[in-house]
């Protein structure tokens, strides 16, 4: 084999990984992606005395370190965020997110949710959403 002939084959080879990493890069295949274990949590008849706490298990699913940037509840009064990682999730691995429904001063069906913001790709907002059937005593 030729030296002109090898140069050709490997700028051919070259040429196809660089197009295959191109094409990944679209596709996000580098990114993290988040998996929210429940995206709903229904806690069903619960009384305003009763201490209501769920842990969401957040994984990541994808090839870079997932970074959870915030977690938001659509209602500061009934829902608190306990805590989230604030570290990078490795690919693989997952963190936990503990949050506590206040229903003290509740009554009926009440309907509420918090949102994870990430960088996750395509996808960064997750919306989880948490309902309950507050008991009067």
């Amino acid at each position: 084999m030729t030296n002109r002939t090898l140069c050709s084959i490997l700028l051919t080879v070259f040429g196809i990984v660089l197009c295959l990493l191109v094409i990944a890069d679209n596709t996000h295949f580098w990114s993290p992606q988040m998996a929210v274990e429940s995206l709903t949590v229904d806690f069903g008849n619960v009384s305003t005395t009763d201490d209501v706490r769920q842990e969401i298990v957040v994984k990541n699913t994808g090839r870079s370190s997932l970074v959870i940037h915030r977690v938001s509840p659509s209602c500061s009064s009934c829902i608190v965020i306990q805590s989230y990682p604030k570290e990078p999730i490795p690919p693989g691995k997952q963190g936990i997110i503990e949050f506590t429904l206040d229903v003290s001063h509740m009554r009926d069906n009440i309907e509420t949710s918090f949102i994870i913001i990430s960088n996750a790709k395509p996808q960064e907002v997750a919306v989880v959403k948490v309902a309950a059937n507050v008991m009067t005593e």
